[in-house]
């Protein structure tokens, strides 16, 4: 039987702090627990986590043991003339640096930066660690030590690489779930200010997103509505077609289908039915099951909702006249034929006319297959 206790010492506290680093891979994670057990392993006075900008010479703390808000204030202000970060050349992310490497102590204590900063927080000997590189930016893990202690040692070094490791880790891990949930954001963002219902679902309806634009009169208005955490067509009788249409265009992107499918669905109290297209949208992990599933995104327009025949893109596609557009949008917003003559003050045999030639420009032959074939291609 293997024995998973973590072993006792130095090494095993080390092994502990390590687990301790990669739990800061979260984003809103805090390092100041981390930064506090290498204070006491390393004994210094001062353990920092900062960056640092070599062409502009911007530095900053990003979080520090003891918490200084002077420091960190002062540190910022005295970054440009930081004399540990005069040469770049020698900044390679993993390597591990004495200050003294840098600028000998002899001539630090001549400087503002270390007059101004260093001294009057009783610091002077530095070991840095170059957690990450990013060009001329560099990310350090700084341990601090006053006048009254020893310089950092070869075992210190040692023993700070290992450890840096796992922290450049934790740092890139952290940075890739940011750059993730900053992204999910930015387009939940542009999804939120399409003006019509939009929902993301899995292969069985179940809601994973929707829009601002998704309330539950608008579904309504278009002939949905959410069923215990699933989509579902507002009226039984449409039920059947929407699930299996949602079922369909989810297998179909597990397979590589980048497919389309367009539902008529009744709007309860509407004249007109209203029409849903649902699209392939990839796959997503769901930490519910903990499989990766393909969703769907299920885009609706209430029947009548106003469509500018000049701005969509179904009309651009298919070459369509500036009549021809007003004619398309009027029937795809559930118009009648005399409905459309009486808008356009036009006869109905003109309408008919402009209706026979999207017909051949479209490859259509109905009304209702006008429609779904607008609700493939437009999402304006």
């Amino acid at each position: 039987m293997t024995d998973h206790t973590p072993p006792h010492g130095h090494e095993g506290d080390l092994v502990s702090i390590a687990y301790d680093i990669h739990a800061c891979a979260a984003p809103d994670a805090d390092w100041g627990d981390v930064l506090a057990r290498l204070r006491d392993r390393f004994d210094s006075r001062l353990v920092t986590l900062s960056r640092h900008h070599f062409p502009s010479g911007k530095g900053s703390i990003v979080c520090e043991f003891p918490h200084n808000p002077q420091f960190r204030s002062t540190y910022g202000e005295y970054a440009p003339r930081n004399p540990w970060f005069l040469s770049s050349s020698e900044y390679v992310a993993g390597r591990v640096l004495a200050g003294d490497e840098l600028i000998s102590n002899r001539e630090l204590v001549k400087t503002d930066f270390y007059r101004d900063l260093l001294r009057p927080h009783r610091l002077l000997h530095y070991l840095s660690g170059i957690a990450a590189r990013r060009g001329p930016l560099v990310y350090c893990l700084g341990l601090h030590r006053s006048d009254e202690q020893s310089e950092f040692g070869e075992s210190e070094r040692v023993t700070l690489r290992s450890v840096l490791a796992h922290v450049s880790l934790a740092l890139e891990n952290r940075w890739q779930l940011r750059q993730a949930r900053d992204l999910a954001s930015a387009l939940e963002h542009v999804v939120d200010r399409y003006p019509h219902p939009s929902l993301l679902v899995d292969a069985d309806g179940r809601l994973v997103h929707r829009n601002r634009s998704a309330t539950a009169r608008s579904l309504l208005g278009s002939g949905l509505c959410i069923d215990d955490g699933h989509i579902a067509a507002a009226t039984q009788v449409d039920r059947a077609a929407l699930s299996g249409a949602i079922r369909s265009v989810a297998a179909a992107s597990e397979d590589g289908d980048d497919r389309t499918v367009a539902v008529t669905l009744s709007a309860p109290g509407l004249p007109h039915p209203a029409v849903v297209s649902i699209h392939g949208a990839g796959a997503v992990f769901q930490a519910s099951t903990g499989e990766v599933a393909p969703v769907v995104l299920v885009a609706a327009r209430s029947p009548g909702h106003g469509h500018e025949g000049h701005a969509c893109s179904f009309v651009k596609h298919f070459g369509l006249s500036p009549a021809q557009a007003r004619v398309s949008a009027l029937i795809v917003n559930g118009n009648s034929l005399a409905d459309a003559a009486r808008q356009l003050h036009v006869s109905e045999n003109t309408v008919r006319s402009h209706l026979k030639q999207i017909f051949q420009k479209t490859s259509t032959h109905g009304q209702m297959e006008l429609v779904h074939l607008h609700a493939r291609i437009c999402l304006d």
